[in-house]
């Protein structure tokens, strides 16, 4: 009697065993290139393409903006095609491997360190130096002076007051930050068009094939990526404003885009692009195969929740918090730390989902590291 227990013992652990999802069969089996054609050409080159054509539009409203200096309305228009077109390209700045690295591409759009993203002082001296102002000189300046943030300053007022901005464009010096304004945008959409023309014409055929997870594989280097804008997020956009480089004390003058009043909607942007990548999901929000069908095939659990499941939700709570911010993010920072330390505390959440349980759980070398200590 005892061997026959025995023996249906073994029975049943061989029976429960076969029953147990073998991480490296399951990767193995997973359809890995039809994630990765999915995320290619149904979410990156989507992603690049709105980039492309938002900042196509906004060259055209500064152009007739520039046409009729001191119709305040164009301006306006030229306000709502920058925001239209930094809310795309926040969706796209996740997708930095490839040509954007290769290319160097990145400082010339969106400069960021340590919550800097412009030198105010050195522009204003590039733009009175100038001789020849356009995309020629552009090119040979640096990443403090140009790109987006750049544009955003000379179309915004921090005072709200359209007329400060129409008066900057009056005169001889007037006619240097006009030239200056409209070679910023072309250069803007050649950089845009860079990157949009190498993925569609060769590198998406060189991310669908790095189907494996090693450290230069798209699911290893794009995995890196997600981790990195994240941490980026959370330190650079809300940790520094909200003072965690100064003690505790508010330092609002650290949050992006300060003066177009837009620093939670492209944080919320960003947070998007992260959230398109790990759901396979296209710009216009329909879904395809994407990370989080690898983690259901590897049946990666937090708990007795499915971690996709658990990471989605997570996305819509950050979301929620950010909402529910009642002011701008350097006013709130001083006047609603509650919500905004709320927010933080979602987005730190998220991070952590991301970068423990998602990595360990796909399996990937995570090559970032954060040196913030915040």
């Amino acid at each position: 009697m005892k061997k026959i227990v025995i023996l249906i013992t073994v029975i049943i652990a061989i029976w429960a065993c076969s029953k147990t999802n073998d991480p490296v069969d399951a990767f193995q089996s997973f359809d890995r290139k039809s994630m990765l054609t999915n995320l290619g050409n149904n979410v990156i080159i989507p992603s690049f393409d709105t980039f492309y054509q938002k900042s196509d539009l906004l060259d055209i409203a500064i152009a007739a903006y520039t046409a009729d200096l001191k119709n305040e309305q164009k301006l306006v228009a030229v306000q709502l095609a920058w925001i239209e077109m930094a809310k795309a390209w926040k969706q796209a700045a996740v997708f930095k491997q490839g040509p954007i690295e290769d290319k160097f591409l990145l400082s010339n759009i969106d400069f960021s360190s340590k919550g800097s993203y412009l030198n105010v002082t050195l522009l204003e001296k590039t733009i009175t130096d100038g001789i020849t102002i356009d995309n020629a000189y552009i090119e040979t300046k640096g990443a403090t002076v140009k790109g987006i943030h750049a544009i955003e300053y000379l179309i915004f007022d921090k005072a709200k007051v359209n007329a400060n901005i129409i008066g900057g464009f009056t005169g001889i010096a007037g006619a240097k930050r006009t030239s200056y304004l409209k070679a910023l945008s072309v250069n803007l959409k050649n950089q845009a068009k860079i990157i949009l023309d190498d993925w569609k014409n060769g590198y998406v055929s060189t991310f669908i094939s790095a189907d494996s997870r090693d450290i230069n594989s798209s699911l290893g280097i794009l995995s890196n990526k997600l981790i990195d804008l994240i941490y980026t997020v959370r330190d650079e956009r809300m940790g520094a404003p909200k003072g965690n480089r100064n003690g505790g004390v508010p330092q609002p003058d650290l949050a992006e885009s300060v003066v177009s009043e837009s620093s939670i909607l492209l944080i919320i942007n960003e947070l998007k692009g992260i959230e398109n990548a790990f759901l396979g999901r296209t710009p216009t929000g329909t879904e395809g195969i994407g990370l989080d069908d690898l983690l259901d095939k590897l049946e990666a659990k937090s708990g007795d929740e499915l971690l996709s499941k658990k990471i989605k939700n997570q996305f819509s709570l950050v979301y929620t918090k950010l909402n529910a911010i009642p002011k701008t993010l350097p006013i709130a920072v001083v006047e609603n730390k509650t919500e905004v330390q709320a927010a933080y505390d979602e987005i730190k959440r998220l991070q952590v989902m991301l970068e423990v349980d998602m990595i360990n759980n796909l399996g990937v070398l995570l090559t970032f590291s954060d040196n913030d200590g915040d």
